[in-house]
């Protein structure tokens, strides 16, 4: 049987609550990147990421038994502001920017606590206009390792086009045990498909405008639960730039007859006034 999944690690196994006043995370140790109770997965049929490759990816790390643990992906669009699924709310997460490997304290990584997490004012449980804004409470600091990455052309459709897609986590495939977490930032090619096409792939599901989809046609590489929140970054004639905001797909990852889904960034973005 083919199941949905949701892609942040949070929603089987880690149960990290929804609170809703602002807090602080500080001096704790670095944990692992998922719950051994978790059915989620990853990147599935990626590589690692060289350093500073994607500088724009950021963590968003939540305590759990006293150690901060990878829930989602994020994409520093400002000093200030983060864009990630609101399907991963949460507003005490710490969010860590300039990693490449999340069980180390690299020198590169800043950490700076979220002031508020702003869910989409129409998202639905269907995960229509699944995209969210984080607040920093404070900047981050620009280098080689941390950038922004640039929002798309109002009509960005890049339809057929090879894009990629990071994040971190359990890369099993099954998204069963035994998990199998990579240390470091992960990163795959997938073809952008047209919503028609997708609707076809995943039929017991409703596709919409506020939707993108990727798929691997030989299959073997897909995003998948633990991704959450992570960009789909494409690229045209002024650079990369983010097209969408990982949010759903159908398990087993990586199937060649099913896609990916991302929360469409030119459609949903707009209702944020930051």
């Amino acid at each position: 049987m083919i199941s949905l999944i949701l892609l942040f690690l949070g929603v089987v196994g880690a149960h990290v609550p929804r609170v809703n006043k602002e807090g602080v995370i500080k001096n704790l140790p670095v944990g692992q990147g998922s719950t051994a109770g978790s059915s989620s997965v990853l990147i599935v049929g990626g590589r690692e990421a060289r350093p500073g490759e994607f500088p724009w990816q950021v963590s968003l790390q939540y305590v759990s038994g006293g150690v901060l643990k990878h829930n989602c992906g994020g994409v520093i669009i400002d000093e200030t502001h983060i864009v990630t699924a609101t399907h991963c709310e949460y507003s005490r997460y710490q969010v860590v920017a300039g990693a490449l490997n999340i069980q180390q304290n690299e020198t590169s990584q800043q950490r700076i606590d979220a002031l508020r997490f702003i869910p989409h004012p129409e998202f639905t449980i269907f995960l229509r206009n699944d995209i969210a804004v984080i607040t920093l409470s404070s900047r981050l600091m620009f280098n080689d390792r941390v950038k922004t990455l640039r929002l798309p052309p109002a009509n960005a459709n890049p339809v057929g086009q090879s894009c990629v897609v990071s994040g971190w986590g359990n890369a099993n495939p099954s998204g069963d045990s035994p998990p199998i977490y990579p240390d470091e930032l992960q990163a795959v090619n997938l073809t952008v498909i047209n919503n028609e096409d997708c609707q076809e792939r995943l039929s017991e599901s409703y596709i919409d405008e506020t939707m993108i989809c990727t798929n691997d046609p030989a299959g073997g590489k897909d995003k998948c639960s633990g991704d959450s929140g992570g960009p789909l970054v494409c690229t045209d004639s002024d650079g990369p730039y983010l097209l969408g905001i990982v949010s759903w797909g159908k398990r087993p990852c990586g199937q060649a007859h099913l896609a990916g889904v991302y929360s469409r960034v030119t459609q949903n973005l707009y209702r944020f006034h930051i």
